[in-house]
């Protein structure tokens, strides 16, 4: 018997059940099956075949119509109702049509007419093998391309955090835990949040603090979304953050840093693209900014508690932009400056216009960009804006209507009656409830910090300290730093039927040694650590000034 190579090839690694009552009939099919086939099953009735069928799940079924017991087309209906695809090759010496048109429903691959005759088998098996193949291999290349895509969503998710973890790299507020201190009290802090849309976001920013004392912001917002926007802002971005940090802006200052930035931005489009910055100079010893505009949204100032809005002068960034135009104001009475990113003023509002017409009064209203961010989530639907949102805010601590200052000696009794007189202030002036209860507590935390590091002199040994049990008699002694004085000054500013109070709490001491600068996880565990975070979730605010001597807390009522 010449065996088809192609039938050989396609039977490869495939199954076959033969279900035949004929002892002659059922060798011969089984001869000719077992040249063809890896694993041959028979059976002599369709009782026995179904019991097979469910043993060994064969790939292929060659079954005689008319038999004993349980005859095809019963056989068929009981497989039909575990397996919808199997294929079937159905051997019957009866033409009658009820028997055809039964087993063409119960989805029968080929009907070979009795006495068999083996090219007609073969045949049959080479079509429906064949189908079995292809299948198969159609199967295969699905697989494949599920592990391509799989490997593909884990090559892009792990180049997308990449991606996230160099953003975070450039961008960045490097004010985020400090303030910039001013001449005696008070100062200039940043508080920022961003929004983005996508891993790869259009919106990025700097905050730095100058070698001549000053604060440098930039903020970007590039054309579009995605890669081709984020490639844009970083770029502009890292250069800001080259150049504010070598010499150019100590050397040259902060004309040439905001024209050089914007030059590179040009020289660095495409001719169909704009760029949209704003580059910024605080000069809290003068209380003055320099920024120049470009195509972004209007500061907002809040000034003697009234808005004021300042439109930049600049066009967008382009490949053709005019020379660049600075501009100056001075800051007088203002207390805070909102700059952000048109997806915040662009954001439609649920009972229609866009959030820009609501922006200034929740600016007076609120203290914090995260206060600002809630009052805008409330109404805006912030799942039907698909803009990245950038906020900085800068607040002046010094910028009060009510102020004043208190001082106490280096010890224990001298900060407990210093707490005590600053909370009956606040309670005269209607502070109360739970967030006075937080701010005590962050007070307490503040002041006991002021006591070890600024008149004890504790820095990373309180640990050993501790353990050595000489903790409690340098604290409890009244003596040992009674000539050492802590100063305390009080702020208060009404916003809008609100109370805002600033703290600043001043300690004699030098400030950390750089080695006691302790962030990430040394900062949660080190015993100067954690007071800091105790003071974070106590109040809407709180910094420090860049020697570590001075802590400012900030926290709302009403």
């Amino acid at each position: 018997m010449i065996i088809d190579p192609l039938l050989k090839s396609y039977a490869s690694g495939l199954s076959v059940l033969y279900v035949e009552d004929d002892p002659v009939g059922a060798a011969i099919i089984k001869k000719m099956l077992e040249s063809l086939f890896d694993r041959v099953y028979g059976a002599s009735d369709g009782a026995e075949g179904l019991r097979q069928f469910h043993l060994r799940q064969p790939d292929l079924v060659v079954s005689d119509l008319m038999m004993p017991i349980m005859d095809g087309i019963a056989m068929l209906q009981e497989i039909r109702k575990s397996n919808q695809k199997l294929p079937v090759v159905l051997m019957t010496a009866s033409l009658e049509h009820v028997h055809l048109v039964e087993a063409i429903n119960l989805g029968v691959s080929k009907f070979l007419a009795k006495p068999l005759r083996t090219d007609a088998l073969q045949r049959a098996l080479l079509g429906v093998t064949r189908e079995l193949y292809l299948e198969r291999v159609a199967e295969q290349a699905r697989q494949q391309e599920v592990e391509l895509l799989q490997y593909r969503n884990r090559y892009h998710s792990s180049q997308q955090e990449l991606a996230r973890a160099k953003e975070h790299h450039i961008a960045g507020n490097l004010l985020e835990n400090q303030y910039m201190q001013g001449d005696n009290s008070g100062g200039w802090l940043v508080d920022l949040v961003q929004q983005p849309r996508d891993i790869m976001s259009g919106d990025s920013y700097s905050v730095i603090s100058s070698k001549n004392s000053t604060l440098l912001i930039f903020l970007a917002d590039a054309m579009g979304h995605g890669l081709s926007a984020s490639v844009t802002s970083m770029l502009v971005t890292a250069f800001f953050n080259h150049a504010a940090a070598g010499c150019a802006c100590g050397h040259l200052g902060f004309t040439h840093l905001a024209s050089s930035t914007v030059q590179f931005a040009m020289r660095n489009l495409l001719e169909d693209e704009v760029f949209s910055c704003l580059v910024m100079e605080l000069d809290p010893a003068r209380q003055v900014i320099r920024f120049a505009s470009c195509g972004m949204p209007a500061l907002l100032l809040v000034r003697n508690g009234q808005v004021e809005r300042l439109r930049g002068v600049n066009p967008p960034v382009s490949a053709f932009s005019p020379a660049l135009q600075l501009q100056e104001i001075f800051l007088d009475g203002v207390s805070d400056i909102l700059l952000a990113t048109d997806g915040l003023g662009d954001a439609p509002m649920v009972n229609g216009g866009s959030y820009r017409e609501r922006m200034a009064d929740d600016l007076l209203a609120s203290a914090t960009t995260r206060e600002l961010f809630e009052r805008y989530g409330i109404h805006c639907n912030d799942a039907d804006n698909d803009d990245d949102i950038t906020l900085i805010r800068l607040s002046s601590v010094g910028v009060t209507e009510k102020h004043g200052t208190y001082t106490a000696p280096g010890t224990l009794a001298g900060i407990g009656a210093l707490q005590t007189q600053v909370c009956q202030q606040l309670k005269q002036e209607g502070a109360a409830g739970e967030r006075l209860d937080s701010l005590e507590l962050a007070l307490s935390e503040a002041l006991m910090n002021a006591f070890e590091h600024g008149c004890l002199k504790i820095g990373r040994d309180k640990a050993r300290l501790i353990l050595e049990g000489e903790y409690e008699d340098l604290v409890m002694s009244s003596q040992v730093a009674a000539d050492q004085e802590i100063r305390l000054i009080l702020g208060l500013l009404r916003r809008n039927e609100r109370l805002q109070v600033w703290i600043e709490v001043i300690d004699p001491g030098p400030g950390f040694d750089s080695e006691e600068r302790l962030t990430g996880a040394a900062a949660a565990t080190a015993p100067c650590g954690r007071g800091f975070n105790v003071m974070k979730r106590s109040v809407d605010l709180v910094r420090r000034n860049q020697a570590g001597n001075r802590l400012v807390l900030m926290q709302m009522f009403g």
